[in-house]
């Protein structure tokens, strides 16, 4: 996996980025064989980075995981646990936001503990209201590429 990060104001590259390997040999590899060698013009410093911290999932998760469509605005994490709770224990909730602009996208994700909490719930509140609008619920399928 390649990060190159960019200056949010300006859109361009701040000139540095991280690489997950597979190994550490194979980072010790290019390492050895980029460090200090030039790329379009400029010196490459390739090394680990400073402190490698394990991600942590951004709210809790389970592979029981609902993906929920048609939100209304106004819709929070707790509102959906709040709709959600009652057909099982939900492990956690997300509603995602852009980044740019701080609004809700109109979508987010609910997990359960169980298949069959999750199956209820998607059975029992396809279509129903939450906060003015229908709520569009299916399986959460995996990230697209």
């Amino acid at each position: 996996m390649v990060e190159v990060l960019y200056d949010k104001d300006t859109g361009r590259s701040r000139g540095f980025g991280f690489v997950t390997m597979s190994s550490v040999e194979d980072c010790e590899g290019v390492i050895q064989n980029l460090d200090g060698s030039q790329y379009s013009g400029r010196v490459l410093r390739v090394n680990f980075s400073d402190k490698p911290k394990p991600k942590e999932p951004l709210y809790p998760e389970s592979e029981f995981k609902l993906f929920v469509g048609n939100l209304s605005w106004s819709v929070t994490a707790e509102s959906l646990i709040q709709a959600f709770q009652d057909y099982g224990e939900v492990v956690g909730a997300r509603v995602i936001f852009d980044g740019d602009t701080g609004r809700s996208r109109g979508y987010g994700f609910i997990c359960y503990s169980t298949k069959s909490e999750m199956d209820t719930a998607l059975q029992s509140l396809d279509g129903k209201e939450l906060e003015g609008r229908p709520m569009r619920i299916s399986l959460a399928l995996g990230k697209r590429s």
